[in-house]
């Protein structure tokens, strides 16, 4: 009898059946992380998703056959409803979390364990990036469907990646994690939480949930995490509450100050679609529009110079500072140095 050979047998390389297993997990997790529907094109040209592809028909074929695949293993990707979209608008995607189930008898075990070393070898480069880490979950079913312990060692990690993983396991088996955190005061405090969820705001990775010392809600950055304790199995494990949501507690960068806050209010362009201000505004502040089809935002503000910055960023979705005039006054001198610097 022909034996096969163990996926993880060769590090090296990879085969074109592990490149396509890899693709499906890409996707699954861009779709899974996004703040709204993802457009076909932003689709088909991710390179952290993997379709390569020349022309870009081949690349929706290959993403319409990708969607197939997984209908057949119990996760449905459905185009998100069109209301309030224009005519020109591409079609969006989701993941339909109503329909979508968990079918363990899918897959077999030389597949799952195809699966869990396209998980490792994804780890194997990033393995301190946090936001990769929901992966995590899905590899801790397929190591059920393969008859592997998922608290096996699958990742090379320094001492730094493996705390973090700590945490990540505590949150994954819903159980306090125990960490030290080193504050901006450069303070180093032992801290039991339950961890609720996560975001991203820039390259840093935040976490939030109830610390057990504060009684309340707190926000941790993941860079500040010194040491973790691996979670007792012990341990009661703690429900997330229903009313939790993880978009109150997203920063923006004009939040990272000592000041008291101020209101700013921005305006954007009349063409500027509500899907790229509710990408960028993240749900903070308010969003009024005007007779005129232009769309006004009120929002605290605690740096000013990091607002004013925020605002050029997005300069090209014509968004425009209104008031106080001290962030206008800013806006317009770093405008006159931009220029200045060019004309030299």
């Amino acid at each position: 009898m022909q034996q096969k050979t163990s996926p993880t047998a060769a590090r090296g390389g990879s085969t074109r059946r592990e490149d396509g297993t890899r693709r499906l997990l890409n996707l699954l997790f861009a779709l899974s992380v996004a703040s709204e529907p993802l457009t076909t094109d932003r689709i088909i040209n991710d390179p952290e998703i993997g379709y390569s592809g020349r022309e870009r028909e081949s690349r929706v074929k290959a993403f319409n056959r990708d969607r197939d695949t997984l209908a057949g293993l119990g996760v449905y990707i459905r185009e998100a409803a069109a209301h309030g979209d224009a005519k020109n608008e591409q079609r969006r995607w989701e993941i339909d979390r109503r329909s979508t189930h968990a079918d363990g008898t899918a897959l077999s075990p030389y597949d799952a364990q195809e699966a869990i070393s396209a998980i490792d070898q994804l780890f194997s480069l990033h393995a301190a990036d946090p936001a990769r880490w929901p992966l995590q979950m899905a590899r801790a079913k397929l190591c059920k469907i393969a008859g592997i312990d998922p608290e096996a060692a699958h990742v090379e990690q320094g001492h730094a990646a493996a705390d973090l993983a700590h945490v990540w396991s505590a949150f994954v088996r819903r159980r306090p994690a125990t960490f030290v955190y080193r504050d901006a005061r450069g303070e180093e405090r032992t801290h039991v939480v339950d961890l609720y969820g996560m975001f991203e705001r820039g390259t840093q990775v935040y976490l939030v949930g109830n610390d057990h010392d504060a009684n309340d809600l707190r926000t941790f950055r993941t860079d500040r995490i010194v040491s973790a304790k691996k979670a007792a199995g012990s341990s009661k494990p703690y429900r997330i509450p229903a009313e939790f949501d993880v978009s109150g507690f997203q920063f923006l960068p004009f939040d990272f100050s000592r000041n008291d806050p101020v209101k700013a209010h921005f305006s954007f362009a009349p063409g500027c679609g509500m899907h790229e201000i509710e990408l960028i505004t993240r749900g903070r502040g308010s969003i009024a529009t005007d007779e005129k089809g232009a769309h006004h935002w009120v929002v605290d503000v605690r740096d000013l110079d990091a607002a004013a910055s925020f605002a050029l960023e997005h300069a090209h979705l014509g968004i425009r500072a209104c008031e106080p005039a001290e962030l206008v006054e800013r806006i317009a001198t770093r405008k006159e140095q931009a220029v200045n610097a060019h004309g030299r």
